[in-house]
């Protein structure tokens, strides 16, 4: 039976989560301190390894997703000497967790009742983004000497599952080196989330993807390993394994089918050596090693090619369409939630706001001049149905503006009518005495027959009005 091994690999899972924005002051300063677990990254133009990666994108985008690459003299002091007030006004920030604090989680041992993984967290980042998302997410890499296709598959099963995917389902453990206890995913989660859970209760943190992580992997085959003498791009069966996190049995039934119109949208290629696939749980890139010949790919087995582009560009190209489609999901969630128009209004200002601001700055269709890159970006932006979201949220803001211009209207033409309904009976009267409006005196006015004269016009007045008003709601 075939069992393809592994000549090189990336690992990474992200935690996408939704925090109330109101605390974002909070919960950098909070990041800022110095007992906190999370240290600030800092993009600069002068550091040529930050310009080669932030070079990649167009200009609006490198102010989106790297904004202290733009910053000026005095700002970028604010920004060294950590300046709350300063960081909390740019798009997004970028943490990396503390040294001394990543060597106690450094080395672990993935357990559960059928295998068990050595592996080892390489880093930890944690990104914020102004408006409510973030995003925590790691590298892993396996100490087992001889990688095979099915170990890395099962890694990502292990490692995905935050709870239980249904009931009685066998939970992973983790068991750090350099502690006794048992942890699970969501242990871990709770504890590197800290310093946002101080500010977002748990009973107020949304995490989109529920009950899992999204896996993101870059898979390097051994070409010697394979039993047929195809180019990768050929080997949907291999991509559709890791793609679906199933294992690959070659002589089971159980490949998942896709129709030509499926395949277009999951699959891409465009070199014979390599094949991506895409999913909304995740995203694959399959290489080989060697090519039909027997010679060495460079690109694929060169860590300063295609494995670093995948863990800096293609990571942040997914990062961005995650963005939206989980920017887009939270403001569905919060039109949604609006219980009363009358006593939300604040709510539906900044909504109303929040949502102009992301149009502005975070919706875009272009993001770079490489046709791989924006090749790669369509493909996430049509899976993640972005467009479909966000004519959802617009179509849902229209018709909550038009409600409330009918409300708008509605109340203006009430008090309209209250005022006619006051100032006509006098006028009535007025007109009826004529000539002789010189000769009434004040008692005259307090003559009963004149104040119920004019309260009767007044109720007539406004009992006119309520039938019109009917009349125009039937």
């Amino acid at each position: 039976m075939e069992q393809p091994m592994i000549h090189s690999y990336k690992m990474y899972f992200i935690h996408p989560f939704i925090y109330e924005d109101r605390n974002y002051a909070n919960i950098v300063k909070c990041l800022l301190h110095e007992e906190s677990q999370w240290k600030l990254k800092v993009y600069q133009n002068s550091n040529v390894e930050d310009h080669i990666r932030t070079e990649y994108f167009l200009p609006h985008i490198i102010k989106f997703l790297y904004p202290t690459m733009y910053l000026d003299e005095k700002e970028r002091k604010d920004v060294a000497s950590l300046h709350p007030h300063m960081l909390k006004e740019l798009s997004s920030l970028d943490f990396t967790l503390k040294p001394n604090i990543l060597e106690t989680y450094r080395s672990f041992e993935v357990l559960c009742d059928e295998a068990a993984f050595p592996l080892t967290f390489e880093n930890i980042y944690l990104k914020i983004f102004h408006g409510g998302v973030g995003f925590l997410y790691f590298s892993i890499a396996c100490n087992k000497e001889q990688l095979a296709l099915n170990d890395l598959i099962q890694i990502n099963q292990l490692m995905r599952p935050i709870r239980p995917l249904y009931k009685d389902y066998p939970m992973a453990r983790i068991q750090f080196k350099k502690n006794i206890s048992l942890f699970t995913l969501k242990d871990l989660l709770d504890t590197l989330l800290g310093e946002i859970n101080v500010y977002d209760h748990k009973e107020n943190i949304y995490n989109i993807y529920i009950d899992r992580l999204i896996f993101y992997s870059y898979v390097c085959v051994k070409k010697d390993s394979l039993a047929t003498d195809q180019w990768i791009c050929e080997r949907t069966d291999l991509l559709e394994a890791l793609r679906s996190c199933s294992l690959y049995e070659p002589e089971k039934e159980n490949m998942t089918l896709l129709s030509q119109s499926d395949q277009d949208q999951v699959y891409f290629s465009r070199h014979k050596s390599s094949i991506y696939g895409f999913s909304k749980e995740g995203g694959i890139l399959l290489a080989v090693d060697r090519d039909l010949k027997g010679d060495e790919i460079l690109p694929n087995i060169c860590e300063a090619y295609i494995p670093c582009y995948f863990s800096t560009y293609y990571l942040d190209i997914l990062i961005l369409g995650l963005y939206q489609r989980i920017s887009l999901i939270n403001y569905c969630r919060k039109l949604s939630m609006l219980k009363s128009l009358i006593h939300y209004k604040q709510t539906i200002e900044h909504i109303r706001f929040e949502i102009l601001k992301f149009t502005n700055t975070a919706w875009f269709t272009q993001i770079t001049n490489s046709e791989l890159g924006m090749a790669i970006w369509k493909h996430w932006f049509t899976l993640f149905e972005n467009e479909a979201l966000y004519c959802e949220v617009k179509q849902g803001l229209d018709e909550l503006d038009d409600f409330l211009e009918n409300k708008r209207q509605h109340r203006f033409s009430l008090k309209l009518g209250l005022i006619t309904a006051i100032t006509i009976p006098p006028t009535l009267i007025f007109s009826y005495v004529g000539n002789d409006f010189d000769r009434l005196t004040f008692s005259q006015l307090l003559h009963p027959k004149f104040l119920i004269s004019s309260f009767l016009l007044f109720l007539g007045m406004l009992g006119l009005l309520f039938a019109i008003d009917k009349f125009h709601k039937n």
